[in-house]
């Protein structure tokens, strides 16, 4: 499904809430082009708002690197580049009452790839999983879990590596 049909599709359920797009968006020069389509259409979606597993994509203000997100006080000078591959990840979607965040990744190497990015696990070698190979489908496996647990924690999901592993170009 395409992205703007996905987007559409969400607007027609009750318990889900797609924000108005911005006239004037902001975003890093190595953004998806999903992404910067996604964020022409909308600016943000709120997904099953009343469900135990309600998820926030997260509007342009916030598409931020994650870290600086989780770890505001830190003093890290974020114009320099210490090596850290997660200092390259984004803030894509977030539920903040149950301490998840998902994150989206602008290296070259694995570009726009989306991670689970738990709070307690956030950056961690062999704890980081890859969730989505890109934003949409991303999107469109949240969409399609209707609210409940999440697609990546079930035991079915087939896993697609860890954010640490040997990219594959």
């Amino acid at each position: 499904m395409e992205l703007h049909q996905l987007i559409e599709k969400i607007k027609t359920e009750q318990n889900c809430e797609v924000f108005p797009a911005l006239e004037n968006i902001d975003l890093p020069s190595r953004t998806p082009d999903d992404l910067r389509q996604f964020y022409r259409l909308c600016n943000g979606i709120q997904l099953f708002k009343d469900s135990d597993y309600a998820i926030e994509i997260v509007g342009v203000d916030l598409f931020i690197p994650i870290n600086r997100y989780l770890y505001p006080l830190e003093s890290i000078d974020w114009n320099v580049d210490t090596g850290e591959v997660s200092n390259h990840w984004y803030l894509i979607a977030k539920d903040t009452m149950q301490s998840q965040y998902i994150s989206l990744d602008l290296t070259l190497e694995r570009y726009g790839q989306c991670y689970d990015s738990f709070i307690e696990t956030h950056s961690l070698m062999g704890d980081s999983p890859i969730i989505a190979r890109n934003f949409t489908e991303l999107l469109q496996q949240i969409y399609t879990g209707k609210g409940q647990y999440w697609y990546w924690l079930q035991d079915d999901f087939k896993s697609l590596g860890d954010a640490y592993d040997p990219p594959i170009l």
